[in-house]
């Protein structure tokens, strides 16, 4: 099984209504576009979905409601909003007259364009960033540099990807992110996005050991240590995370989604998805539709 992720195109003609002509196609890696040429359109709610993009809002006017996994956050302006590739994301309310910017970034991109450090620690950034006023004008500076350069006739493509690289680095340096991470760190973050990244590849810690080049043993005292919970527990709840998707798309029996994502016991997987998500799977079923 490989749930479908939703690309910005698709974005747009599954969550956003009324005359869109005003929206330039783009095939860039890296999309950019203004608030207020999305917010007035957007049918919210706009239900969980997966992203197959890496996501980042800056936010200077307004407010906006975004859960990102189970975690709801009330966005005000001035402030950033950052998902990873992989995470579920849904979006519950949106203020119309918002304004800023809203960048997708393909996985390939950010991992082409960051070093490894540098795309370590955004995504060990809190998914929520609150901003002084000087520190969103700043930031809104470079975003309309990036905005003129994608949307220009001839976009010269290391100008926007140095551009976009300057963006991340100023996010990074006002979350405080831009300390070197202790080898522990290192492990632990790398293999969370490695989590979400391979997941329907393989779910076992091995795996993901192999991967990182360290024993399972180590692997599991580093998540341990930086995330308070075992790696087995991080890729259990990724697989909650996916049948949440499953229960609220598709009718499949809660116990083929519970084989489907490799759980022995449907009901051990019930008794999971209660604890983590605070419902049985049929009651967030029902919620869901």
């Amino acid at each position: 099984m490989k749930k479908k992720k939703i690309y910005a195109d698709e974005f747009v003609s599954k969550f956003m209504e009324g005359s869109l002509q005003h929206l330039t196609y783009i095939q860039t890696p890296i999309k950019i576009f203004a608030l207020k040429d999305i917010a007035p359109y957007l049918r919210i709610p706009i239900p969980p979905i997966l992203f197959g993009y890496n996501l980042l809002i800056h936010l200077t006017k307004g407010y906006f409601q975004h859960q990102i996994e189970s975690t709801k956050f009330m966005v005000k302006a001035p402030a950033v909003m950052i998902a990873n590739y992989g995470h579920m994301s849904a979006i519950d309310e949106v203020d119309k007259n918002a304004e800023g910017y809203c960048v997708l970034i393909k996985e390939q991109a950010m991992t082409s364009i960051l070093r490894d450090q540098e795309t370590l620690n955004i995504f060990n950034i809190a998914p929520l960033l609150n901003l002084q006023e000087q520190e969103s004008n700043d930031l809104n500076a470079l975003l309309e540099l990036l905005y003129k350069e994608i949307y220009d006739k001839n976009p010269y493509t290391s100008y926007y990807e140095s551009i976009f690289k300057t963006v991340v680095l100023k996010i990074i340096k006002l979350s405080d992110a831009n300390k070197t991470l202790l080898r522990k760190q290192e492990v632990a973050i790398s293999f969370k996005q490695l989590v979400y990244l391979d997941f329907f590849k393989e779910k076992s810690m091995g795996y993901y050991a192999d991967k990182l080049a360290v024993s399972t043993n180590y692997l599991n005292r580093c998540v341990s240590a930086v995330f308070n919970k075992s790696a087995k527990q991080i890729i259990l709840e990724v697989a909650i995370m996916h049948s949440q998707l499953l229960l609220m798309e598709t009718n499949k029996p809660i116990a083929s989604i519970a084989y489907e994502l490799e759980f022995e016991d449907p009901s051990y997987f019930a008794r999971l998805f209660k604890k983590l998500v605070g419902v049985t799977p049929t009651e967030y079923r029902h919620s869901a539709k």
